[in-house]
């Protein structure tokens, strides 16, 4: 008999080395609902009264300052597990765009992007934090990339996930900016508005992400119109292009595979041009892996911007790479 006609050893007469360990079950996912009533708990609610609108913020964790810029229509509530993580070292903010808190002074139909890009440096000095690093989500990123290149020394290093530098409305978001100059109140009261976001990402939600998916739903509808139509009406004029090639800091382009709403075309555009850029695809992902991969996505931002030496990870004290930074946080 050939080695080839050989049938397979018996398991049971190998020695225990020589057998695959059995597989860990994969862990339930975390109850998001559970988790934002923990970072409600815990975060500090501030607010800064600008220029032109009084912006609020959320500030959580200690460490260096890490700076989050959401997407075009996304609450603090959906990246809550996202920063929970980050927290551990970090101080992560987020904040809120004109328009989203009732009552903030907003004139949204004044407000040009530069104007969201001067929000991040007001938000610095409100805070004293000196230099931070910077993650922007979609809409977010374009503030990012503009903030890199105004001034680049107040920034490290950052990370964009869904990013783009040009992208022109497609139909549906050109259909909701007409709706959002007639229709007032929340984006939920948009016809179509939930079959538009199922058609987008909700293959990219496992069944057991079913519950998730419902809050991504509701969180998203809770969105006021008037300042996502505003949003929407400053991308439709935005290149930034022009601006890329003279970006310098170093910048993880993060990109899901399956993304439905920003083509892999920007993502090759963004390494393409930006001359630090660290790329990478996410298989099986969609737009909101803070959604659907908060954990990866999480532990990516993380070992990007404060890297563990072969060594291991230093202690918080001795690893901020920010230093002297004496970040303090003002009372609300």
């Amino acid at each position: 008999m050939t080695a080839e006609q050989q049938s397979p050893p018996d398991p049971a007469s190998l020695p225990l080395g020589d057998l695959e360990p059995p597989r860990r079950p994969c862990p339930v996912p975390a109850d998001f609902r559970n988790v934002v009533a923990d970072y409600d708990r815990d975060a500090q609610v501030g607010r800064w009264d600008g220029p032109r609108h009084r912006l609020t913020y959320r500030v959580l964790g200690h460490g260096p300052p890490l700076i989050l810029c959401p997407g075009l229509a996304a609450t603090y509530r959906g990246f809550a597990l996202v920063l929970r993580i980050l927290s551990s070292r970090f101080q992560t903010i987020i904040y809120d765009y004109p328009g989203d808190q009732p009552g903030d002074g907003a004139k949204l139909r004044n407000l040009s992007h530069d104007h969201y890009v001067d929000d991040v440096f007001g938000l610095i000095d409100h805070l004293n934090l000196g230099r931070a690093f910077l993650f922007g989500v979609s809409f977010g990123s374009t503030i990012v990339l503009k903030s890199l290149f105004r001034e680049p020394r107040r920034f490290p290093r950052a990370v964009v996930q869904g990013a783009f530098a040009h992208r022109p409305l497609a139909p549906a978001e050109r259909l909701a900016l007409r709706f959002g100059r007639l229709i007032p109140g929340r984006m939920e009261r948009v016809p179509g508005h939930n079959r538009v976001l199922a058609w987008n990402n909700q293959s990219h939600f496992p069944a057991v992400l079913h519950e998730r998916w419902k809050y991504y739903e509701e969180q998203v509808g809770q969105t006021p119109i008037a300042s996502m139509s505003a949003r929407l009406d400053l991308l439709g004029n935005l290149d930034l292009r022009p601006i890329l090639p003279r970006i310098p800091v170093e910048v993880l382009v993060l990109q899901g595979n399956e993304d439905r709403i920003v083509r892999r075309s920007h993502y090759e555009e963004l390494t393409a041009a930006l001359p630090d850029a660290k790329g990478l695809i996410m298989p099986m992902v969609g737009h909101q892996p803070h959604y659907t991969h908060p954990e990866a996505i999480a532990q990516t931002v993380n070992d990007f911007l404060l890297p563990c030496a072969p060594g291991g990870c230093p202690s918080q004290a001795s690893e901020d790479p920010l230093e002297p930074n004496e970040a303090s946080v003002p009372e609300p």
